[in-house]
């Protein structure tokens, strides 16, 4: 892992503040570029921000789950890549802190607490169904541990990354999740996601070639055929999206606010003769902040319900009406958000007309980003399942799709 000094700004001191103004003033250019934010992210690690969830005990803030995902819409108000890059490393810290007594999962959380960031390699292309948790990536027993080998796609955040959580099929009829350096010996990180939108995540290609993996380092390791257990990982992994989703909004409002005060000139037969001042410019300004407004409350709304099941949990495992009540609440944000959201980037636009469409102004990124972003997951399926809930009672799908 590479050694990075800590030195903590929590969210709403001006240090952090003073930190996301910077982030934002690059993020437009660093999309136009297609530029990695390397810099962006080595801030926000050595400001703390992984560690907003350890306890004070281990260095870090103490975070309840409504404050994380409020600071993670801050984050991506700034830059929705580099919010987007730490998705999977908040995952696992809370499945650490889950299981925090274990010798394991408390060395983990001391690797987090000085500074180590985890990415993710969990999706494979191919014909296994999505969600089924059977992986043409292999663990297999070798030299007293496990040797893994397979290739990944859409790892978020491995670019990255310290470490790579990878999940693998053994040779017993099971799933295994291991966690190995980036650096190590037959890891390749390839760069090669070709996304319109979200570009520099290093959402691409991770390749496992004979690489070894120590015991300590398989945290899990689940029978197929184990009975599932109520869980809100899923549902936290399915919320961070609409976070960064959220952040955009803002973002866009930012931006919505900023088009119309550059604008010196209106058309003949407008209201006013100066934009700020139109009656239908300024509704849709509001219009827009209404919606960015309401999707903030959603998420943090869905994220106290993640926050009550966790509190929930006894040996790891949250109350299952909780956790239902939780994964259902997520659901619905995810529903309403990939409708409203998409149109909200798209009217940004109006508030300035062609000019708006400049490459150097770059408001398209906002739409693009939304829309990727928003491709997690079939909605379609998750109203379904909100449906037949409230008919039936139908219970949640338990993978981690949902």
């Amino acid at each position: 892992m590479t050694s990075v000094d800590i030195s903590p700004a929590l969210p709403g001191s001006a240090a952090f503040t003073d930190l996301l103004a910077e982030i934002q003033a690059g993020a437009k250019d660093r999309d136009l570029n297609d530029e990695n934010p390397f810099e962006q992210v080595t801030a926000l690690k050595r400001a703390g921000f992984g560690t907003l969830r350890l306890p004070e005990a281990l260095g870090g803030a103490n975070y309840s789950v409504p404050q994380l995902f409020s600071t993670i819409i801050d984050v991506a108000r700034a830059d929705p890549i580099v919010a987007h890059i730490f998705r999977t490393h908040f995952w696992f810290v809370e499945e650490r802190l889950r299981t925090a007594d274990d010798p394991v999962a408390r060395q983990w959380l001391e690797r987090v607490a000085a500074g180590a960031i985890v990415g993710n390699a969990f999706s494979e292309k191919g014909s296994n169904a999505v969600g089924s948790l059977v992986f043409d990536t292999r663990l297999l027993p070798a030299d007293g541990g496990y040797r893994l080998t397979g290739e990944k796609f859409y790892s978020t955040g491995t670019l990255f990354a310290d470490y790579l959580t990878v999940s693998a099929t053994t040779d017993h009829d099971s799933v295994a999740t291991v966690v190995v350096p980036a650096d190590r010996t037959g890891v390749r990180i390839v760069d090669d996601w070709d996304g319109f939108g979200q570009r520099r995540t290093g959402t691409g290609t991770t390749t496992f070639t004979d690489v070894a993996v120590a015991a300590e380092e398989v945290l899990s390791d689940t029978p197929y055929d184990a009975e599932p257990v109520p869980t809100v990982q899923y549902a936290s992994l399915q919320l961070f999206i609409h976070a960064v989703v959220a952040g955009i909004l803002e973002s866009v409002v930012d931006d919505g606010i900023a088009l119309l005060r550059s604008r010196e000139r209106s058309f003949s037969h407008a209201a006013t003769e100066g934009p700020t001042d139109d009656p239908l410019y300024q509704r849709q300004l509001g219009e827009l902040a209404s919606t960015a407004y309401v999707a903030r409350a959603a998420v943090l709304d869905a994220a106290a319900a993640i926050g009550a099941a966790t509190a929930s949990q006894r040996d790891g495992v949250p109350d299952a009406d909780l956790a239902t009540e939780a994964q259902l609440k997520v659901a619905k944000v995810k529903v309403h958000l990939d409708d409203i959201a998409p149109i909200a980037a798209t009217r940004l636009l109006e508030l300035g007309g062609a000019s708006a469409a400049s490459r150097k102004r770059n408001l398209d990124r906002h739409w693009r980003n939304i829309r990727t972003i928003t491709l997690h997951n079939p909605v379609g399926y998750k109203a379904r399942v909100i449906g037949q809930n409230l008919l039936h009672g139908t219970a949640i799908p338990a993978n981690a799709y949902f």
